[in-house]
């Protein structure tokens, strides 16, 4: 594929047979986290957090926090396009810890295990704690600490990009792959860790009370906090887009659309925030409450990008069929759901891949590249600058 730099000083990339097609745009629609805001000192680090925690404070393990997942470990996740949601990447990042730690134990370890969660049950969020604090006592008495799973993740056979290597090839980022030969391991670690989008379960609560605080977490949930984080990682996310930017996007386009994996009472409090309500409509925008509603109106588990089906439905409903609209993330399951929709048969949508998240840009330009982006950038401000050359 043929891409030419069409501003030196920005470094803006274009797709060579799209440089027509994009000044007859009617529509823009955007991914919300890394390209309306930062989220390295927020979601990221919420991400970081949930595994510390779990492993440090409900199971009890002896090492230093910021060892487990690095925002390095959190791009290599990221990068295999499966991991977009902040929820299934921790869980995948617990699993994965989970999965080799399983292996380690003897049956008789694990029949004990098997045997205490059978008894637990989350409807008592501080019994079951206790559960995986007796747990991790048992792992503790076999020699287990940060220390040692933080040397398993460089390893050969046991290591992070092996277990990323088995998770793209199957394409299931819910499983632990190297269990596979084991399923009664797999189903002790649902157990250990479960996490559901219909049930409360304790992967989406300790991620979602980190990630808010105690005060945002009561006020967005409407109960009161169990775990009682004083600071709100939300509240340290900055907004990217400048008001030129804002206006330009405004007076061209009308009201943007948001398609999104973000809670969306969560991405309107931000929007409110920062006073940009008369940009966006959000009426006709989409979050992971609608995306979840899709999934269970369509019996499709599966919702979560880079499947196209809930985007097709989007852009159907909300978009005129000769309409040329363009989506702009910041990740590579944002290049492959544009990539999938156009498999579909979908083909007035072009894709701008922004770099406002990435821990490594040349290797993000080199993917957004392979998966056909029709233009690549800095971030969401260089966009006026690309449809006004």
């Amino acid at each position: 594929m043929s891409y030419q730099c069409v501003n030196n000083d920005r470094k803006i990339y274009l797709k060579r047979d799209s440089i027509k097609t994009i000044n007859s745009l009617e529509r823009m629609v955007f991914d919300f986290d890394g390209v309306m805001v930062y989220t390295s000192q927020s979601f990221r680090r919420a991400i970081r957090n949930v595994v510390d925690h779990y492993f440090l404070n409900i199971l009890g393990f002896e090492g230093e926090s910021g060892k487990l997942i690095s925002f390095e470990d959190i791009q290599k996740f990221k990068d295999i396009g499966l991991y977009n949601n902040d929820w299934v990447l921790s869980y995948g990042a617990i699993t994965y810890y989970l999965s080799i730690i399983m292996r380690k134990m003897q049956g008789n370890v694990l029949q004990n295990i098997r045997e205490q969660l059978d008894d637990g049950q989350y409807s008592k969020l501080s019994s079951f704690l206790e559960v995986l604090q007796d747990i991790g006592c048992l792992f503790r008495n076999h020699g287990i600490d940060i220390s040692k799973l933080v040397k398993l993740k460089n390893d050969d056979t046991w290591g992070l990009t092996r277990f990323l290597a088995l998770i793209k090839e199957q394409g299931e980022p819910l499983e632990a792959p190297f269990l596979s030969d084991c399923y009664s391991n797999n189903n002790l670690i649902r157990k250990m860790i479960p996490y559901s989008l219909d049930d409360p379960d304790l992967l989406k609560r300790l991620f979602e009370e980190i990630y808010l605080g105690k005060e945002l977490y009561s006020r967005f949930y409407a109960q009161p906090s169990i775990f009682k984080f004083d600071e709100s990682l939300l509240e340290n996310e900055i907004l990217i887009p400048n008001e030129e930017t804002l206006d330009f996007l405004y007076q061209k386009y009308g009201k943007l659309q948001i398609y999104s994996e973000r809670v969306r009472a969560q991405g309107i409090y931000v929007i409110e925030k920062n006073h940009l309500n008369d940009y966006f409509d959000l009426e006709r925008s989409v979050f992971v409450d609608d995306l979840i509603a899709f999934s269970k109106n369509y019996e499709c588990p599966d919702f979560g990008k880079p499947n196209p089906a809930p985007f097709i439905k989007h852009i159907e409903k909300y978009v005129d069929k000769h309409q040329l609209l363009a989506y702009v993330g910041d990740s590579i399951a944002d290049a492959l759901l544009i990539k999938n929709v156009r498999m579909k048969g979908i083909k007035n949508v072009l894709f701008f891949g922004v770099l406002s998240s990435s821990h490594d840009p040349d290797l993000l330009i080199s993917k957004f590249i392979e998966c056909g982006a029709n233009a690549v950038m800095t971030n969401i401000n260089d966009i006026s600058h690309l449809l006004t050359r």
